[in-house]
């Protein structure tokens, strides 16, 4: 498949605001809003960015209208989630896939957003997983975060190197970064769009927010069954916050950990990805490199 990078973000680019999920604090998007101008871009809050409608930002039409509006502009060069939250799943079936593939843009966000990462890298539209509206506004504007989500929507490969972590199984792997939200994804298994379909060697990275543990050791076993985890290059393990110790388990990793030992491929737990502070931007769909060792784990996007 080809693999297709929207163009870098250029000073004067529109960057447009969307809530294709849940209601978001206006609070936040105003922040987000002064964050983007003040490093030289244009703010867009498409109309529907900041309604409700249930817990939703809008109807489904609505929210789609604003996704329509946004690829309507040539100027907009990014399409930024306000937030994640349930209900995205709702549009892929009307997702405008080929406006977005006759003149692709970046699409920013994480958690449920992890659905339309998986619709755009399914068409080989490599897409960014990182952090949203909530981050720009309250963290600083020197936060390495966010400014590293910049530099890649300014057309960088970023390198990363994290700390090793005692339950990493060592090796290097290269293949298609997918993945995301592990409860999102696996909702997705045996549809045209999951990763767990991808023709290509697939390093799968996976985080998630209040899952029980016997919830996300269901889906391993998922994974484990029908044969996805016997092809994978590599595993990133992110993190797992807002879950409690249960009977069986005194923590996510300890379930995980020997449930992954049997692959023969690397295995990076601990990565700072998912809902922390710390919320490394990854090129969703692209291809990358995995280097784990006992003294870092390395991921390079080609």
């Amino acid at each position: 498949m080809e693999t297709i990078f929207p163009r870098p973000l250029r000073k004067g680019d529109k960057i447009a605001i969307i809530s294709p999920a849940s209601i978001i604090n206006p609070d936040y998007v105003a922040g987000a809003c002064e964050w983007i101008s003040a490093h030289g871009y244009v703010p867009v809050v498409e109309p529907h960015a900041l309604g409700e409608n249930g817990s939703y930002s809008g109807t489904l039409d609505e929210r789609l209208a604003d996704i329509d509006v946004a690829l309507s502009d040539p100027d907009v060069r990014v399409v930024l989630c306000s937030r994640g939250g349930y209900g995205v799943v709702h549009l892929l079936p009307r997702f405008p896939v080929g406006q977005w593939l006759d003149d692709p843009r970046w699409l920013v966000g994480f958690s449920d957003i992890s659905a339309l990462h998986a619709l755009l890298n399914s068409h080989g539209v490599v897409s960014i997983h990182a952090s949203m509206c909530k981050a720009l506004a309250l963290h600083e504007a020197d936060d390495a975060d966010n400014l590293r989500l910049f530099s890649i929507l300014q057309g960088e490969h970023p390198i990363y190197e994290v700390a090793p972590h005692p339950l990493n199984l060592p090796g290097t792997a290269s293949g298609r970064l997918l993945g995301g939200n592990l409860a999102v994804i696996s909702a997705l298994i045996s549809t045209p769009v999951s990763p767990f379909a991808a023709p290509e060697e697939t390093i799968l990275f996976i985080e998630d927010i209040a899952e029980p543990i016997y919830k996300v050791e269901r889906i391993i076993w998922q994974l484990r069954l029908c044969g996805f985890l016997d092809r994978v290059a590599g595993v990133i393990v992110g993190r797992f916050t807002d879950y409690r110790p249960d009977r069986n388990h005194t923590d996510m990793y300890s379930m995980l950990a020997p449930m992954l030992s049997t692959l023969r491929c690397p295995v990076a737990f601990g990565f700072p990805v998912g809902h922390v502070a710390h919320n490394l931007p990854l090129l969703s769909g692209a291809p990358a490199t995995l280097s784990v060792s006992m003294d870092a784990v390395n991921l390079v996007f080609v």
